[in-house]
């Protein structure tokens, strides 16, 4: 029998575990299985001819999956299912990397990591989806390795545990490759596990065990980011692309104001923690009364132990936010916070496994409300979806009827040179909430103040694939012939002249037409 089939038993993988984790999954995703909902940037993907904008992203992971998997990125079911089997696979490994066995109150935490609201923000780019379940598997993997790592691998290095420390630098890499901000999940997993054996222990606190797992994880971080960084620098010079994005996130002005950063990062943390509206769209105040819970039941697993449980616990809530240091508390998007799925997931097991009691029935309860809540905020995002993709359609649609009318019977099948002047309202308006960082309410018409490359491209996405941008220097000479133009929908917004189609979105004109950038 070889050693993977010892191991495969060693660790009681079932089929039936597999499968209802795959279905959880599955309805947390209903929406995106069931509807294709396209958002800002998912127009840009369907037309597109090469992934190697992953590459200038720094994420050659995705570029491989892209080509390989999923060449056609822009569409629903496929991507979610697969994220749905990737994440099922996620949570069998993180069980087991905390030293723990499957059960009901593992599948409860399953259905918050599942469903916080992070994950709707990284779904609404269909594009992102498949290499991001894998990115999350990779790091559930590394993790794993790492727990099963001797208490002094690090004393007694051998061929062996340098075999294991590569393994987890080249998964670590790979997940990095996917989505840069998994390295903060690995870093919180590292303090998972430590926390969870801590509390698993007997006798006094060993500071000597924690900091040598936790020193053994900040290695294993940084063999990730050295073979991140090499893996990168090859797919750049393979491709022949260069780096852009990654740069526009940093800052490091903010370090001349240390106490302005320090102070706005915590109101950041306790907004994210505490459900706050500004941040979800919708407030959540389960979410706060859910971390003090989890707090309890850290200090209650073993009372002579509680302060450096407690202070570990800290650090774990703190840790998803260590990369607002380069980037500022407000430069980071919510769908980043990669980590905190996996704080709250962690959160709701403590809870349900360590708390004993009347405290017990409270954790379960004010989790239940959290998990509601969660799912109504949800709710509120799919209504603002739904919505305002059908006013986008419906917009887009009508405009391109009229150009179609334009164009006559005659010039069937010739492009249609397609110019826009100004632009719409970025977000649009709708009774129902959207995160602050979602797409969810963003316009292909109004979004980075009239890109006419978008536009066209949602045109082609809707059907009208006779649609072509206007060439650069011929748009500055119709600027003139706009400024006489109303702005649509009335009459007369949508003009043919000399085979070019003039569309006037706003009064305020773009960048090609004197506007700004």
């Amino acid at each position: 029998m070889s050693s993977i089939t010892l191991w495969l038993q060693r660790q009681c993988f079932t089929w039936r575990e597999l499968f209802v984790l795959v279905l959880c999954g599955a309805l947390a995703n209903v929406y995106f299985l069931a509807n294709y909902s396209l958002s800002i940037d998912d127009e840009l993907a369907a037309v597109r001819s090469s992934s190697e904008i992953w590459i200038a992203q720094g994420r050659f992971t995705t570029y491989l999956v892209e080509t390989l998997l999923f060449p056609q990125p822009s569409i629903p079911f496929s991507p979610y299912v697969f994220l749905a089997v990737m994440m099922a696979l996620t949570q069998m490994l993180l069980v087991r990397a905390h030293g723990m066995m499957p059960s009901w109150r593992s599948y409860a935490a399953y259905c918050l990591f599942i469903t916080y609201p992070t994950w709707w923000l990284i779904e609404e780019f269909s594009a992102n989806v498949p290499a991001t379940g894998i990115g999350f598997l990779l790091v559930a993997a590394a993790l794993l390795l790492q727990s099963e790592k001797p208490v002094d691998a690090l004393r007694h290095f051998s061929r062996h545990e340098a075999g294991r420390l590569l393994a987890i630098g080249l998964l670590l890499a790979f997940c990095a490759g996917a989505y840069q901000t998994l390295l903060l999940l690995f870093a919180c997993g590292t303090i998972g596990v430590t926390l969870c054996r801590s509390i698993g222990g007997i006798g006094p606190f060993s500071w000597r065990q924690a900091f040598a797992q936790i020193f053994y994880g900040g290695i294993c971080l940084i063999a990730g980011a050295v073979l991140y960084f090499v893996l990168n620098k090859l797919a750049l010079a393979l491709s022949g692309t260069r780096p852009n994005y990654i740069a526009d996130f940093i800052s490091l002005d903010n370090f001349k104001a240390p106490r302005w950063l320090v102070g706005s990062i915590a109101l950041q943390v306790w907004a994210t923690y505490s459900g706050a509206a500004e941040l979800f769209g919708a407030a959540m105040p389960a979410a706060a009364v859910a971390l003090v819970c989890a707090a309890a039941a850290v200090a209650r697993a073993r009372t002579r132990v509680a302060l450096p449980n407690l202070l570990l616990f800290a650090i774990l809530l703190g840790t998803p936010f260590l990369l607002c240091l380069l980037t500022g508390p407000y430069g980071l998007p919510l769908r980043a916070m990669v980590a905190l799925p996996y704080v709250i997931w962690l959160c709701a097991l403590l809870t349900f496994t360590c708390l004993r009691g009347a405290a017990w029935i409270v954790g379960l309860v004010v989790f239940a409300l959290f998990q509601l809540q969660i799912i109504n905020l949800t709710s509120q995002y799919v209504a603002t979806a739904t919505l305002v993709q059908q006013q986008e359609r419906f917009m887009g649609f009508e405009i391109g009827r009229r150009m179609l009318l334009l164009r006559g019977d005659d010039g069937a099948g010739t492009p249609i040179w397609l110019d826009t002047y100004g632009y719409g309202e970025k977000m649009r308006a709708s009774p129902f909430a959207a995160a602050k960082s979602s797409v969810t309410r963003g316009s292909f018409f109004g979004w980075d103040k009239g890109n006419l490359k978008r536009i066209v491209a949602y045109f082609r996405v809707l059907g009208f694939d006779t649609v072509r941008e206007a060439p650069p220097a011929e748009r500055a000479a119709f600027t003139k012939q706009f400024e006489q133009m109303p702005v649509w929908p009335q009459e007369g917004s949508l003009r043919r002249i000399d085979g070019f189609y003039l569309l006037k979105l706003g009064k305020m004109p773009d960048g090609a037409h004197g506007g700004p950038l």
